[in-house]
């Protein structure tokens, strides 16, 4: 969602959220009109409002009458906000609406959903095959064909090619079929509450209140929302719909919920403000020779051309310009024991929609099989026996414990506990392929229990 991330960027479960703090929203939203990077004259991406609301203060506002919620915390926090958000310049009518009735979410719900995002939880391929299913696939060639004229205007207008936008409709709502029940204002502000990313639950608050009064939603669709607060077809944040929503039909609403059109195009925006390259493909799977050095897999990158010298052979490049030329980063998700990809900088563009490398994996994998693009050659390795979260923690500790900084000890296998574990295997002389198996926590194990080698002379 755009919502809903070494290992600590993933921890925050998406870039959604990170990157709503950053400019105002985690995922998409916004306005404008001159060419975009789609070629075609049409409306472009249009940045966060060059002046910011007033920033919030502790200064009392205006009067409010809220039905207490039980709870004398969240009581007391609703009230201090409400005068914040009064001092901000919100009216009393929208403060009262958005927040009046709440109760907050019980703790053990709110851990439990943040806790056990299936983009961080699930092995790769067991995320892959549910995130590209058959019945994924064949609605979204079906909602491709009948909305045909819509992705031919949106293509038109921004850089995105129409089969990335539709997996981003099918992973996020499964095409528009559930946009989620959970009422955004109740869970953001029992998030706030808490002091679970105060700041950022706050600043998404107040942008609902902006959008109930510009008119561009009510009250009531924010009763549709993910567990994060993450809206509409497309799921973005709040402040998300304010810097990138479209209002792709000039009906004068940007409406994510109801208008596919609007969703569509407002992720199509999203995209192509933060940087997607029409003339790139989001990755291409390659194949990996006998005794090649797994080590490269670290996150370099190199030119296509420097890739193939050193044995990686690409599958299928599709039409696309100097294809030697572009610099890609060697993907192992599966280590050694499953596919490989040369990503290129627009697999990192969907990953400013959710900062989860299983997410952009999933979304270019479902958009090459919506447009007709051939399965990966290698398939994975499904019997293999992943760690658990109390055994990744383990690896991560140890690996720490070792000098090979992993970063934090939460369970959720990133980049940073790839990298450390990669230069930990070799220094042991095994295949560096930073892939986490129970074979290799038991060589952690081994090394941390080991008696420290004495400095030399």
């Amino acid at each position: 969602m755009v919502s809903v991330v070494g290992d600590l960027a993933m921890a925050i479960r998406t870039w959604r959220w990170a990157l709503a703090s950053v400019l105002l929203g985690v995922v998409l939203a916004g306005c404008g009109g001159t060419r975009s990077a789609g070629g075609a004259p049409g409306p472009a991406p249009q940045a966060p409002p060059a002046s910011p609301a007033p920033p919030l203060t502790s200064e009392p506002g205006g009067a409010f009458d809220f039905a207490s919620s039980g709870n004398a915390q969240f009581d007391a926090w609703r009230a201090q906000f409400a005068a914040r958000a009064s001092a901000a310049g919100r009216r009393t009518q929208d403060i009262q609406a958005v927040l009046d009735g709440l109760a907050p979410v019980e703790a053990a719900i709110q851990s439990q959903a943040f806790d056990n995002q299936a983009e961080f939880v699930k092995p790769i391929w067991d995320y892959a095959r549910t995130a590209v299913s058959p019945t994924r696939i064949s609605n979204g060639q079906r909602k491709l064909a009948e909305n045909a004229a819509t992705f031919d205007a949106i293509e038109a207008s921004y850089a995105p090619p129409r089969e990335i936008v539709a997996a981003i409709w099918g992973m996020e709502t499964s095409y528009g079929g559930f946009i989620g029940n959970d009422d955004a204002p109740r869970v953001l502000a029992s998030q706030a509450a808490v002091g679970r990313r105060k700041d950022f639950n706050e600043t998404e608050l107040l942008a609902i209140m902006r959008l109930i009064e510009d008119g561009s939603a009510t009250r009531d669709q924010f009763r549709k929302a993910s567990f994060a607060g993450a809206l509409g077809q497309t799921q973005f944040m709040p402040s998300s719909i304010l810097a990138y929503g479209r209002d792709f039909d000039r009906d004068g609403r940007k409406d994510l919920w109801g208008n596919a059109g609007d969703a569509l195009a407002s992720a199509a925006n999203y995209l192509t403000a933060f940087g997607w390259k029409e003339d790139q493909p989001w990755a291409v799977e390659a194949i990996v020779p006998e005794g090649f050095d797994y080590a490269t897999g670290d996150g370099r990158k190199l030119t296509v051309a420097a890739w193939k010298a050193l044995g990686l052979t690409p599958v299928i490049f599709g039409s696309f310009g100097s294809a030697d030329t572009l610099t890609a980063e060697l993907f192992l998700p599966a280590g050694s024991y499953g596919p490989a990809f040369l990503l290129f900088d627009n697999f990192f563009v969907i990953k400013r929609y959710n900062n989860a490398d299983s997410y952009a994996l999933a979304i270019g994998l479902l958009a090459d099989r919506l447009a007709g693009r051939p399965d990966m050659t290698r398939p994975w390795p499904t019997e293999i026996q992943m760690l658990t979260q109390d055994q990744a923690k383990e690896l991560q500790a140890g690996l720490n414990a070792l000098g090979f900084s992993a970063g934090a000890v939460d369970g959720i296998i990133g980049r940073g506990t790839r990298g450390a574990l990669q230069k930990f295997q070799a220094g042991k002389g095994l295949v560096a392929d930073g892939f986490p198996t129970l074979q290799m926590l038991e060589q952690v194990r081994l090394a941390a229990a080991a008696p420290a080698t004495p400095p030399p002379g």
